[in-house]
Parts: C-alpha cells; structure tokens; sequence
C-alpha cells in the first residue's frame, strides 16, 4: 500500500531520511527500516527485520517499550520513550523513540510509525551534570550536598537499627605549605592520596565526603562511641603509612592528618550541630598534635 512506501517519493522520503525510520505491524514486529536506523544501532537492515524489537532493546528497558505499547493499544495515538538499545559492536545506546499509530479510512489501527532519535551524547552529558552536582571534581568523592543527605539517612537510621550514628572529621595537616611550595598540582595530589587511602578503610555502607579544602568527612552508623574512636585511629594509621609523597624535587613529603569525631544515638539530633562538635573535636585533636 502507499502507505507503506509503494509511492515513490514516500518511500523517497522514508529512505533518505535524516533520522531512524521504522514501520512496525500491531504485533510490534518491524516489517520496514529506513538505513539512519540501520547505521545508527550498527545492524543491516535485513539483520534488524529478522529480529523483534525487542530482542535489540537492553533488557533492563523492555518494559519501557511494552509500556509504551500498551499505551498505543489502548487508544494514545503517538508515544514518545526514551530507553536503551544494544548497539551490535556491543555498547548500549540511548534512543529517544516516537511511536504513531496510524489508522485506515475507517479509523481501524493499520501500522505504527516509529522515529528514533540517538539521545546517548545528551543522557552522558545529563548524567555527567547529576554526577558533578553530587559529587567532588577532584576527587570523585561526595559533596556537601550529597553528605547532607546522607547524614539525614544515617541519623534516622539510629531509630530504626539502634546503634549511634558518627561524624568523623578528617583535616590535612600544612596542606597550605605543601601549596606554597611545591604548587597546588602537587597539593591536588596529595589530596587524591588521602581520599584513596579513606576509602580503603571505609564500608561499603558508609559515606566518605570531601568537606571542602583540606576537610573530608565519614559518615557511618555504629554499634558505640567506642567504634568511632576507634575507627578514627584506624583511619589515621591508613592515612599517614608509608609510602610518602616524592614532591618535585625529590623530597619526600610525608602525609598527616587529624581527625576528630561526634557521636548520637537520637534520631532528633541536628545534622548541622553534628558537623560543628565533630569540626571542633577535629581541631581539639589539631591541637594536641601541635599542627596548629
């Protein structure tokens, strides 16, 4: 039928098209591709006609397209879903799909008409702004807008699994003089250094933030005060262990930290108010050490 492409400047136009095109019977089954579609998930077009949907579709997406199928069944006339599809040199894609249900003269549903649009560089820039905006630059850790979140969770969490809840508060000894004298490119690096060296001794359930700084913060909950003295200690010892920095003049710059903590086991404790006797408990340890 003309429809279908049997008129020649429709199928033309359906061929030449700048973005994927596709033809698909009411079972879902695709019976026409244009070759954007084709090129853009990597198949021939014969490749893709012996295959359902489906079957291209990432897995964890197929409810996505049955969604959106049943949407069309039960009367919308265009759908539009954004989901992944399995490109053939393996790598997923992200497609942003318009699907139309087109009718015959009676109004009888005929065929669907599918456009696909290649959305994956937008969804990695998307993904790459939600990172950044939870997550440090340098260091990959969290930020202060993630920590504050999950101290929220790991003091209501006292409530519900008992223990206490701790703030630890790590600050980087004469990171200032490190910068002063050797630049901060090898300050950035010995702050890299103490975050890898945190996150060796911190749980999988736990949350290891950079502050700000100088300033990382371990968020985690316990079974006692005690813990987290001890856990302070043991981070301490991870952190300050050989191997030294070799700045670029070949001296080794030895890494030292001091760490203070808080502790409550009141699911109506103020996150903020943690932060600050965790902060000071940090500089009270400053103190004893003489790095002030």
């Amino acid at each position: 039928m003309a429809a279908h492409g049997e008129d020649p400047l429709v199928a033309a136009a359906f061929d030449q098209a700048p973005v994927g095109l596709a033809l698909l019977d009411l079972t879902g089954r695709w019976f026409r591709i244009n070759p954007a579609l084709a090129r853009m998930l990597g198949w021939s077009a014969e490749e893709l006609l012996a295959q359902a949907p489906p079957q291209v579709v990432h897995d964890e997406d197929r409810s996505v397209e049955d969604e959106a199928a049943a949407r069309l069944a039960a009367g919308e006339t265009a759908v539009t879903v954004e989901h992944r599809y399995r490109h053939r040199e393996g790598h997923v894609l992200w497609v942003r799909r318009t699907a139309t249900l087109v009718r015959d003269a009676a109004g009888i549903p005929e065929y669907v008409v599918a456009a696909y649009e290649d959305i994956d560089a937008r969804r990695s820039q998307d993904a790459r702004l939600a990172y950044l905006a939870l997550h440090d630059a340098l260091t990959g850790l969290a930020n202060r807008a993630l920590l504050d979140d999950r101290l929220s969770q790991a003091i209501a969490a006292c409530e519900r699994e008992g223990g206490v809840v701790a703030v630890l508060f790590c600050d980087v000894d004469g990171l200032k003089s490190v910068n002063d004298r050797y630049g901060h490119s090898f300050g950035d690096e010995l702050l890299v250094t103490v975050a890898r060296r945190l996150g060796l001794q911190v749980r999988g359930g736990d949350t290891l933030a950079r502050f700000g700084g100088d300033e990382f913060v371990v968020v985690c909950n316990l079974r006692s005060p005690d813990d987290a003295a001890s856990m302070c200690r043991r981070l301490s010892i991870a952190v300050e262990a050989d191997p030294d920095l070799i700045a670029p003049d070949g001296r080794a710059v030895p890494i030292r930290v001091s760490i203070g903590y808080a502790v409550s086991h009141d699911s109506r404790t103020d996150a903020r108010a943690l932060l600050v006797q965790a902060d000071e408990s940090m500089y009270e340890a400053k103190r004893r050490r003489g790095a002030i």
